[in-house]
């Protein structure tokens, strides 16, 4: 119960805090539409943030978009004061099972995640990993947990996430920060302060692809919610991304569409933009 009521205040703060940017980070709530399993996107590329293939469950509230045979993007959608709000994460398709990176908004999402999940790939998610302790990242995590799903992160997120009044979870990360899934090398890394304190990236190696919900979007022009925000860290951590990760193909942001390796140093635009503006 502690946790659902802490939950239902944090998700009260987000509401206010998204109206005031509301112009430039959200999408207005269209009627509900069903979506098929798969639908063709013959002249998207991947760095506009869409694939040839794309999954949705019904109501288009949960989305899985195709970026290779072992790399998709889950979408979910959170009402917030009559605008839809995205959160991206990761699900990989390894020969080992399947890992999921973050945990959607809520509960709800992510069961409808997990359905989708396992009516597309018919197997189970082997492990979760979470990025950072805010509600985007976890608020479906113990939707996960009563699915018999491990999941992991950092001490020093684990900490963060007991400390908003959800449930434990393992900290692996610290021992093995970078592990094989199949044949897919995932590793995470900790680049410093900026979105929240305790805020990780992942890195697939092989695809040369960055995740991480620091990053900003091509098409945002803002700096988003800031409560927890380190914002005189974050153009540091961004340039420390840069230096370890610049053969980065692939860049996918917290929210809305992916893109390439200029989206680092958008970021710090926007970061410099915003430090200007409140001199």
């Amino acid at each position: 119960m502690k946790k659902k009521i802490i939950s239902s205040k944090k998700v009260l703060l987000c509401v206010l805090s998204f109206a005031v940017i509301i112009g430039s980070f959200l999408f207005p709530i269209e009627k509900s539409k069903t979506y098929a399993s798969t639908k063709s996107k013959e002249n998207e590329g991947i760095l506009k943030g869409r694939n040839q293939t794309e999954i949705s469950n019904k109501d288009g509230s949960v989305k899985l978009t195709k970026i290779n045979n072992e790399v998709w993007v889950h979408t979910t959608y959170e009402n917030m004061d009559g605008y839809l709000v995205p959160a991206n994460g990761l699900l990989i398709n390894s020969s080992k099972g399947l890992y999921l990176i973050d945990a959607t908004w809520n509960d709800q999402l992510a069961d409808e995640l997990l359905t989708l999940i396992e009516q597309n790939f018919h197997k189970r998610v082997k492990k979760a990993i979470i990025t950072h302790h805010k509600i985007d990242r976890v608020g479906g995590i113990q939707a996960l947990l009563d699915a018999k799903i491990p999941v992991e992160s950092t001490s020093f997120i684990a900490k963060m996430i007991k400390d908003e009044g959800y449930p434990q979870i393992k900290t692996n990360l610290d021992r093995n920060p970078v592990f094989k899934a199949g044949k897919v090398i995932i590793e995470t890394y900790y680049p410093g302060e900026a979105h929240t304190r305790d805020n990780i990236v992942v890195w697939l190696p092989q695809y040369k692809m960055l995740f991480g919900d620091m990053i900003f979007a091509l098409e945002q022009d803002n700096v988003g919610i800031i409560d927890e925000a380190n914002m005189s860290a974050w153009p540091h951590t961004m340039q420390n991304l840069i230096n370890k990760y610049p053969e980065a193909k692939v860049v996918i942001p917290g929210h809305k569409n992916w893109g390439d390796f200029s989206l680092l140093s958008h970021t710090i635009e926007n970061l410099k933009n915003f430090e200007l503006a409140n001199k």
